[in-house]
């Protein structure tokens, strides 16, 4: 009956409690008709499945598993006499039913911490989710925003002139003008598609700074500041994609440009060093600064203070940055110039 009552329990499973206590109950009366020490090993069974089933907390579950087996020394003592032998053994029937009550109540704490570990990971995919789609929606409305401005003035002339039979040559160059700006809205936009790592290969990052100094030299020149290149070691080497990098660090050391445009003097400092693991890139700039109510935003996409600006350039410079593994942080302080430090991983020869 009792070996019945275990595989039939699924047919029952809306009473457990009733088909645990009838399981208890008809062990007991097989241990008491049998008469066999070997019974203890099925209460061993019987606890095992219990606990895990049905018993939460470790004091219940001790006091469970004491019952048990104090029900088991009961019967046993009535068909064997008191000796040493028997003392001993349960105690160690005790200590064994106490090492069962433990380990499962580890197992069932492990298992419902991982659980637990795994519905977290779940609801943190789906807030990235949620937020990676939120961000793709406000690129789209922002691109829509900024593209449908000069679409309108377009729209305007084109008009005008059909009402009025007007000759719009006057107006080719602003309306070349608008679609320029269209175009580069696309293109920058297209910047924030997936990165492609085949194109990433060993370079000096020496080599990529010398490489932003001579494509911004003569800027640098025609507004009358000053660039300073400190190299503290030339032969740190990363894994980037060259051409990307270099638009980065154009695109924040003209920002830097720039910010001391309206000032007429100024010095820019592009210092290189190593941070243990990491190659540090710093740019530096004697510039009217960042107003602190603008600094949580500057990486925000179309966020931008400038008139002509699309507010994507920093946007996509962090994104590039973190492709490549990498961080990118500012500091700075209004009247007394910006700082920004970008960091990649090393790569040993």
């Amino acid at each position: 009956m009792f070996t019945v009552s275990i595989i039939g329990e699924k047919a029952f499973s809306n009473w457990p409690m009733r088909i645990t206590i009838a399981q208890v109950v008809l062990l007991l009366c097989f241990h008491e008709v049998s008469q066999l020490n070997w019974c203890f090993t099925i209460y061993i069974i019987l606890l095992t499945k219990v606990l895990y089933q049905h018993v939460r907390g470790t004091i219940k579950a001790v006091l469970l598993g004491f019952g048990l087996i104090s029900l088991y020394t009961i019967i046993r003592a009535s068909y064997t006499s008191f000796s040493t032998y028997s003392l001993l053994a349960s105690t160690s029937d005790f200590l064994t039913s106490l090492a069962v009550v433990l380990i499962i109540q580890y197992i069932v704490e492990m298992e419902r911490q991982k659980n637990a570990l795994k519905e977290a990971m779940k609801r943190e995919e789906m807030m990235f989710e949620h937020e990676k789609m939120r961000v793709v929606g406000e690129l789209a409305a922002g691109l829509a925003h900024e593209i449908r401005n000069p679409l309108a003035s377009l729209r305007g002339f084109l008009q005008h002139s059909k009402q009025r039979q007007h000759n719009i040559e006057p107006w080719y160059d602003l309306m070349m003008d608008e679609i320029s700006r269209m175009n580069k809205l696309t293109v920058e936009f297209l910047q924030f598609s997936k990165p492609d790592p085949s194109s990433y290969r060993i370079h000096s990052l020496h080599e990529c700074l010398q490489k932003v100094v001579y494509l911004t030299g003569p800027k640098v020149s025609d507004l009358g500041l000053r660039l300073v290149y400190v190299d503290n070691k030339s032969d740190m080497k990363v894994r980037i994609d060259m051409s990307k990098m270099v638009q980065v660090f154009v695109n924040i050391l003209n920002n830097a440009l720039e910010s001391m445009a309206g000032i007429g003097s100024g010095t820019v400092t592009l210092r290189l060093s190593q941070e243990g693991p990491r190659v540090v890139v710093e740019v530096q700039d004697t510039g009217e600064g960042i107003r602190a109510q603008d600094m949580k935003q500057i990486f925000n996409p179309f966020f931008t203070t400038k008139v002509e600006g699309t507010g994507l350039g920093l946007p996509i410079c962090k994104k590039i940055v973190q492709d490549h593994g990498g961080e990118i942080e500012v500091s700075s302080s209004p009247g007394l110039g910006t700082t920004f430090s970008v960091s990649l991983p090393a790569v040993s020869d």
